[in-house]
């Protein structure tokens, strides 16, 4: 019979629903931010669009590289908690702050040392460098920050408190707004800053919100950060963290180059071509925030039944998860292609643009399936301390089936966007049914029951350590 821990009995009080509806919120009111930054950049020219798209497509790969930190201390900080050791959560916590600061710092010393070099690489034209550059700079130091936050916030669904994590994401995007609007357009004595002002306003925000995530950190957690907390990066925790994030991160940064590199193909096949590919990816967006929020609380209560050796109880949860996701994604991906194509159509002047969109989104019915399975069970098994299977079989199938797939059949033979989105279904479909596969035959559970006995060897050294 498995042995409960105190903290492993509270277990059964942890609601999916209660999880998953706060980051629910939050995934929405970052494309919620997003699109308005967009406007804003907008209304001030079609080049500060330009750079304002560039630098977040600058900002995503370093996200990427953050979350190696943000999601390895996420599952340990689980674990350890399932595990019953509350000390040890602790301290993982510190070790994620500490190595995303440097992480941060670093990261902002090449993109503020070296902008220029950046923006080349990303081909971004020469005549918009004058105000790039300018931009790149401020957004550097706002990176910093943001490697820290994103550890933060990845650290309090950890411990739970998702609510909190919600409320400031909120406060976040409000102080984004209030700051930038004012900077960007001019208000009374404030000059226009343009494009400028979306740069300090992100930066301001960022900054406060670090501030608020430390003071909820010492009211919530018990976590009171120190100076040595800026400078002293403990081993053993990094290494905990490490063992999790680096093979998850590369999973991510596999997918990522992949996509860039259908993206291209997509740019080879005209512009029609470019702005249906653009708006399914925002019609898919939103349809998976339902299932990536789902997908977040199953990781978070996973963890924690994992750390406290409760690995039926991961089974049902798995189980229950799998129906609600495959539904919502279903339901929504059906109401996409019925309504969006002709949504489309009403602002889109070329008849080609809505006709195509409505092939890529049939293919979604099918793709979004998958989609739910590899989000959902990849995100299971990395709670339980299974990443290294995951990363390697994602990045097989990603090159083989989500690349040169979608070369042959759109590029080669011809079928043009339909075929690329038909390799990129087969990518999903191919990666959610491995995962499935792990999981239904339990294969995870070796990796689970190790993950434990580390949890509770930490909880020891802590102890001793006391």
């Amino acid at each position: 019979m498995q042995r409960k821990s105190p903290a492993g009995e509270k277990h059964a009080e942890l609601e999916l629903f209660s999880l998953s509806w706060p980051i629910f919120v939050e995934m929405a009111l970052f494309m919620l931010i997003g699109t308005l930054g967009l406007w804003m950049a907008g209304q001030v020219s079609a080049a500060a669009v330009a750079v304002f798209g560039m630098a977040n497509q600058l900002r995503t790969v370093f996200d990427r590289i953050f979350r190696v930190v943000s999601m390895g201390s996420s599952v340990v900080v689980t674990q350890s908690r399932g595990a019953g050791d509350a000390a040890g959560a602790q301290a993982l916590a510190r070790a994620g702050f500490s190595t995303s600061l440097w992480l941060g710092l670093c990261a902002a010393l090449l993109v503020g040392a070296v902008p220029e070099a950046l923006l080349r690489v990303l081909h971004l034209p020469a005549e918009l460098m004058a105000m790039a550059v300018p931009f790149m700079r401020v957004i550097a130091v706002a990176m910093a920050i943001e490697a820290v936050n994103i550890t933060m916030f990845a650290v309090l669904r950890a411990f739970t408190f998702t609510k909190v994590s919600m409320r400031m994401v909120l406060a976040m995007n409000v102080l984004h707004v209030l700051v930038s609007a004012p900077l960007v357009f001019g208000v009374g004595p404030l000059p226009a800053l343009g494009v400028m002002g979306l740069a300090w306003g992100q930066l301001a925000s960022r900054a406060l919100v670090c501030g608020l995530l430390v003071w909820m950190w010492a009211r919530h957690l018990g976590v009171r950060l120190c100076l040595l907390d800026l400078v002293h990066v403990p081993r053993e925790p990094l290494r905990a963290i490490l063992r999790i994030g680096l093979p998850s991160a590369g999973e991510k940064i596999g997918f990522r180059v992949c996509f860039m590199a259908t993206v291209a193909m997509a740019g080879s096949l005209g512009t029609a071509a470019l702005a249906v590919h653009a708006y399914a990816m925002q019609i898919n967006g939103i349809v998976n925030m339902v299932v990536n929020a789902v997908a977040s609380g199953v990781e978070i209560i996973t963890g924690h039944l994992v750390g406290a050796g409760r690995l039926r109880d991961a089974n049902v949860l798995m189980r229950r998860a799998l129906r609600i996701c495959l539904v919502a994604s279903g339901v929504g991906s059906l109401l996409a292609w019925l309504l969006m194509p002709q949504a489309i159509a009403l602002f889109s002047d070329n008849p080609e643009v809505p006709a195509l969109l409505a092939s890529i989104l049939a293919i979604e019915l099918l793709a979004g399936q998958g989609r739910a399975l590899n989000v959902l069970v990849t995100g299971g098994l990395r709670a339980a301390g299974d990443v290294l299977f995951t990363a390697k079989t994602s990045i097989y199938i990603n090159v083989l089936a989500g690349t040169v797939l979608a070369w042959l059949l759109g590029i080669h033979f011809g079928f043009g966007l339909p075929g690329i989105w038909l390799g990129y279904m087969a990518d999903e479909c191919l990666r959610g049914l491995v995962v499935l596969v792990r999981w239904q035959w339990r294969w995870w559970t070796p990796l689970a029951r190790i993950a434990r006995r580390r949890a509770l060897a930490r909880q020891r050294l802590t102890a001793q350590a006391s």
